[in-house]
């Protein structure tokens, strides 16, 4: 005598994510969800244009509109290049506040070359609030 099937209460969804694959893809759009602005795909592009106009007349206007749509980057290579004394204190120090929080994850050379930039941050910043915000920075990575 056979037996009768269980019924299968799982959902497709249940079923769908068994497979390790569909799984991974996703768990990376439910990610994307969560990131917020950072997850759409045009933030890729614009950190690229950010990224791009580094060292030209335009990169404090692009960061602005970089920062009043997405916040801060997350991006370390992105938040190094904030460390500019040129730019407006508030946004230095947001970096600096960023970088710290990040360097324990980083290498070592990153963490050395990290205390290089804020060294010099701190004694060529004509702000000093940027001065005070690396000198700072500096103790506590000590």
């Amino acid at each position: 005598m056979a037996r009768p099937k269980k019924p299968d209460h799982k959902s497709r969804l249940e079923r769908a994510l068994e497979d390790p694959k569909l799984r991974k893809q996703y768990l990376k759009e439910v990610e994307k969800l969560f990131q917020g602005p950072k997850g759409r795909p045009e933030h890729d592009k614009d950190l690229q244009d950010l990224h791009r106009a580094y060292g030209t007349a335009s990169f404090e206007k692009k960061l602005k509109a970089y920062i009043k749509t997405y916040g801060l980057p997350d991006e370390w290579g992105i938040l190094l290049l904030l460390l500019d004394p040129r730019l407006e204190p508030d946004i230095v120090c947001q970096a600096i506040r960023a970088l710290c929080g990040m360097s324990r994850k980083r290498s070592p050379q990153e963490r050395k070359g990290l205390k290089s930039k804020l060294k010099i941050l701190s004694l060529t910043s004509k702000s000093p609030i940027i001065c005070e915000a690396a000198e700072s920075a500096l103790k506590t990575m000590e």
